[in-house]
């Protein structure tokens, strides 16, 4: 870690408080004890995003994929349950009725009247992924070492951008251009609808399935469709798994009415599956595969 500060007690403070969340929790973030990049150069590199998170389907480990603004290539990295919980909270405006560690640690942050200026996903060792966290007043800076899974969940919170290093994105992402599924050509990541789910949404039943993300310019973004909407039902069928919108989606042939339930409210959207575009996206089976010889 390097710590560049003037005199006062902000820059103890958050480092106190910095070191107790990254203490409490075991390190490290995964990709493949032979998977092996070391790729520290921060004056090269490349601005990402949050693609998206997905659950491995043989260790059923979260796994959150980062990937370039056009999201042309990925970057892959097993984490836990928790962080995996918590970057699903920030990305979808949850708040808990009670601070968790990472809202802990934000307070902290904020009352020091320090911010977050940017996370760095630095290099790959030994299959462990190694990330910075660049905290900012004025002329001092404060570097934390961190894992990804935490920073990703800081920068979300501080709307902070997320750097990876140029070589690391080159050498250890996949290309996202395989065909994908067809929720994921028409531009939607839906998730079952599990009783922790409904409640977190207001919604009195598990009936239904909720969109996690909605894919810029794509057919649902046109649709009116957003992250958040429940999707109860389709052309008068009921939905309440992923694999029967899937089927849904297959089968339609032209525009038909969907029931959102959206900030309390049950609406009708007109949506429009028979306009899929055939472009598509990887998914974790076909990367699993490209990494057969891998060790995860």
């Amino acid at each position: 870690m390097r710590v560049l500060f003037k005199k006062g007690n902000k820059r103890l403070l958050v480092t106190a408080g910095l070191w107790l969340a990254t203490s409490i929790w075991p390190a490290g973030e995964t990709l493949g004890e032979d998977f092996t990049y070391v790729a520290s150069d921060k004056n090269h590199l490349i601005q990402a995003k949050v693609h998206r998170l997905i659950i491995d389907p043989e260790s059923q480990q979260p796994v959150v994929i980062l990937s370039d603004a056009l999201e042309e290539r990925g970057l892959f990295i097993w984490i836990s349950h928790f962080e995996a919980n918590a970057i699903h909270s920030e990305m979808n405006g949850i708040d808990h009725f009670r601070p968790l560690t990472h809202d802990l640690l934000e307070r902290v942050i904020k009352k020091a009247n320090l911010r977050i200026e940017r996370v760095i996903v630095t290099h790959i060792q030994k299959g462990v992924y190694y990330a910075t966290l660049v905290i900012k007043e004025g002329s001092s800076v404060i570097e934390i070492d961190a894992r990804p899974s935490d920073s990703i969940v800081m920068a979300l919170k501080f709307n902070a951008p997320i750097f990876v290093s140029e070589r690391l994105f080159k050498e250890a992402s996949v290309l996202l251009r395989d065909k994908g599924t067809v929720e994921e050509l028409y531009g939607l990541t839906l998730q079952d609808l599990t009783p922790s789910l409904a409640k977190a949404f207001s919604f009195g039943s598990t009936h239904g399935v909720l969109i996690s993300d909605v894919k810029k310019q794509t057919r649902a973004e046109q649709d009116g469709l957003e992250r958040g909407d429940i999707i109860v039902e389709v052309g008068g069928r009921a939905v309440d798994r992923v694999n029967l919108m899937r089927s849904v989606l297959k089968e339609s042939e032209a525009s038909v009415e969907a029931r959102i339930f959206r900030k309390g409210q049950l609406i009708s959207v007109t949506i429009h599956p028979s306009k899929i575009e055939k472009e598509g996206r990887i998914t974790l089976n076909s990367y699993l595969a490209d990494r057969a010889s891998q060790r995860f």
